[in-house]
C-alpha cells in the first residue's frame, strides 16, 4: 500500500490508554516511512534467522549435542544483554535510521566471514559462536532504534496496529528465512545460506540509510551513559510501574517460551525421526503462525480489550508448547509450531503495543533497550539450561513443561498487578495508565 505524506503523528505525549486507536488495517501505512521500517525489519530478520537455521544445524552436525545448537542461540541473544544499555542510550540521542543502519551492517559483515572461512572449508564450532555472537551485536545494536523509532513515525494512536504490523515483520521472518535457507542448506549445504544472510542485511542496511532524512529530530542532550540509564530505571520502577510490570512479564515470558529453538534439532531427530528439511518446516511452520497471529490482533484490537488478549495469548503459549512437546508425528508436531508462532507472536505484538504507548517519548530507546536486555538475557540464558536439561531429561520435557511454569507465572503476575486483570473482555479504554 503506498504511504501517504500524514505528517508529525506525535505532536502531544499521548498514552496508548487515553487515545482511541486507529483499527483499519493497514492503520500504519498510512504513514510516511513507516513502509520502509517495516521491510528493512522484515528483511533483517530473516537473514537472522537464517543464520539460527544454518548455524544451529551446522552446530548440531558438528558436535551431536543439542547443548551446542543452544549455544548458537544463546550466542546470537546474549550481545543484547551487555550492549544493550549503551545502545538504547544512543537511540534516544543520535538518529535512530542511522543506528539501525549501523547495527544491519555488522551482522551483515558477520555472516559474511562465516561464509568464507565455510566456503575454504575451514567449519568449526568456535567459528560458528564467534560470527553467531557478530550477528546477535548487530542486532543489540539497531533493536532500541526501530522500536523508538516506530512509535515517533506512526503515533501512539497507531501502535496496536504498528505493533502488530511489526510482528508480521519481525515474526514473519521466521518463514520467509528459514523457507529460503531450508532449500538451499538441504541441497547446496550452509554457503549459500550464508550468502543469503548477508544480501538480506544488505537490503535492510540500504532501506535503513533511505530512512534518515525522514526520522524526527532528537532533542535529548544529556551527556554519559550512566544518568540517562539512572534517569530510565526511575522511570519504570517509579513513574510509571505498568510499564515496569510488562518489562518483568515478558521476561517471563521469553524465557519459559521461547527459548526453544535450540531444543528442535534434538526434538526432530528424537521424537520425529527426521533431518534437516523436517527442523526447517518446523521453523517456516512457526513463522506462518507467526503471521497469522498478528493478523489475528490487528482484527481482534476492533472490539476486543488489549489486556484481555495479553492474557489468552500469554495461556496460548505455554499451552501450544505442551502440544509441541507431546507431539509424536510430524503432522501434530507442525499444528503444535503454528500455535507457538501465533500466540508467541500475538503477545510480543500486544507487549509492544502497551510498552511503547505508554512511554514517554523521550525515554523510549532506553525502555526498549531495557525491553531488549530482558529478551536476550533470559532467552539466552534459559536457552543454554534447556540444552543442558536434555543430556538429564527427555526433549519432551524440556520443551512442554516450561509452557505450563509460564502459565502459572502469569496467574501469579495477575494477582500482584491489578492492571493485567482486563474490567471486561470487550473494548473499553485499552488499558489504565495510573501508577501501580
Amino acid at each position: 500500500m503506498p504511504e501517504s505524506n500524514e505528517k508529525d503523528p506525535t505532536t502531544t505525549d499521548e498514552v496508548i490508554g487515553k487515545v482511541e486507536q486507529d483499527v483499519s488495517m493497514f492503520a500504519s501505512f498510512k504513514v510516511a516511512g513507516f513502509g520502509r521500517i517495516w521491510t528493512s525489519i522484515l528483511s533483517g530478520n530473516s537473514g537472522r534467522f537464517s543464520v539460527i537455521v544454518v548455524a544451529g544445524w551446522e552446530a548440531y552436525k558438528l558436535s551431536h549435542s543439542a547443548f551446542w545448537s543452544s549455544i548458537i542461540a544463546f550466542c546470537i541473544l546474549i550481545p543484547v544483554a551487555v550492549i544493550g544499555p549503551v545502545a538504547g542510550a544512543a537511540a534516544d540521542r543520535i538518529n535512530k535510521a542511522s543506528q539501525m543502519a549501523i547495527g544491519q551492517s555488522v551482522a551483515m559483515l558477520s555472516a559474511l566471514v562465516a561464509g568464507i572461512f565455510l566456503y575454504l572449508g575451514r567449519p568449526s564450532l568456535l567459528l560458528l559462536a564467534v560470527t553467531t555472537t557478530g550477528v546477535g551485536i548487530g542486532n543489540a545494536i539497531q533493536n532500541p532504534a526501530w522500536s523508538s523509532l516506530t512509535p515517533a513515525v506512526i503515533g501512539v494512536r497507531r501502535m496496536v496496529n504498528g505493533g502488530a504490523m511489526i510482528r508480521i515483520a519481525q515474526q514473519g521472518s521466521e518463514f520467509l528465512g528459514p523457507a529460503v535457507a531450508t532449500p538451499l542448506l538441504v541441497k547446496f549445504g550452509p554457503v549459500p545460506v550464508y550468502a543469503l544472510c548477508v544480501g538480506c542485511y544488505a537490503i535492510a542496511t540500504s532501506l535503513s540509510v533511505s530512512l534518515i532524512k525522514r526520522v524526527p529530530h532528537t532533542v535529548y542532550v544529556q551527556r554519559g551513559i550512566l544518568h540517562p540509564l539512572r534517569e530510565a530505571l526511575s522511570y519504570v520502577s517509579a513513574k510509571q510501574r505498568m510499564v515496569g510490570g510488562l518489562l518483568i512479564l515478558v521476561g517471563l515470558h521469553c524465557g519459559l517460551t521461547m527459548a526453544y529453538t535450540g531444543l528442535l534439532p534434538k526434538f526432530v531427530q528424537t521424537n520425529l525421526h527426521g533431518a534437516s528439511g523436517i527442523y526447517g518446516e518446523l521453523m517456516m511452520t512457526v513463522g506462518i503462525g507467526a503471521i497469522l497471529g498478528a493478523i489475528l490482533i490487528i482484527l481482534g484490537a476492533r472490539w476486543l480489550d488489549l489486556t484481555f488478549m495479553l492474557v489468552v495469548t500469554g495461556v496460548l503459549s505455554g499451552l501450544s508448547l505442551l502440544v509441541l512437546g507431546l507431539s509424536r508425528n510430524v503432522i501434530l508436531a507442525l499444528s503444535g509450531a503454528l500455535l507457538v508462532g501465533a500466540s508467541q507472536s500475538a503477545f510480543m505484538a500486544l507487549y509492544l503495543a502497551l510498552l511503547q504507548g505508554s512511554t514517554a517519548k523521550e525515554i523510549r530507546g532506553r525502555v526498549a533497550a531495557f525491553s531488549n536486555i530482558l529478551v536476550g538475557s533470559t532467552m539466552s540464558t534459559f536457552a543454554l539450561l534447556w540444552g543442558a536439561l536434555t543430556s538429564t531429561f527427555p526433549v519432551v520435557w524440556v520443551l512442554a513443561v516450561p509452557g505450563v511454569l509460564f502459565i502459572v507465572s502469569l496467574g501469579l503476575m495477575m494477582t500482584l498487578a491489578p492492571w493485567l486483570r482486563p474490567p471486561r473482555m470487550t473494548r473499553a479504554p485499552a488499558v489504565a495508565t495510573s501508577n501501580i
